[in-house]
């Protein structure tokens, strides 16, 4: 097993890179707010009447949560693959992972995201 120095280096320089360029980019952007620019945007169309009620945002967050755990469920895969060589090790990680991963669904499902009214 090597150092994680290298690592470590790479990350920090990636963070500072990152920070760079946002203040590079504030202190040298152009800085010209116009109403135009400012007016929010939305699709292009322009808003003629305010709408009568607002879009339920439980469509967004039904979408997230099941990328959100879809993504979590894909992380299976490598973990299937390696069991053999794994072994109680494999086990104990991947029971650990269901427990983490059971803990957010309970976490969410309590709050009421599941539910449609």
């Amino acid at each position: 097993m090597g150092t994680p120095l290298p690592i470590f280096i790479m990350v920090t320089l990636a963070v500072l890179f990152g920070i760079l360029v946002m203040v590079v980019s504030s202190i040298l952007g152009p800085k010209k707010p116009t109403p135009a620019k400012l007016a929010p945007y939305e699709c292009g169309i322009q808003e003629v009447t305010p709408p009568k009620r607002r879009f339920p945002v439980k469509y967004l967050l039904t979408g997230m949560l099941f990328i959100a755990f879809d993504i979590e469920i894909v992380s299976f895969y490598p973990l299937a693959v390696l069991m053999n060589k794994l072994e109680v090790f494999g086990l104990i990680e991947l029971l650990v992972f269901l427990a983490v991963l059971a803990v957010g669904y309970i976490f969410v499902w309590r709050k009421g995201a599941f539910t449609w009214e």
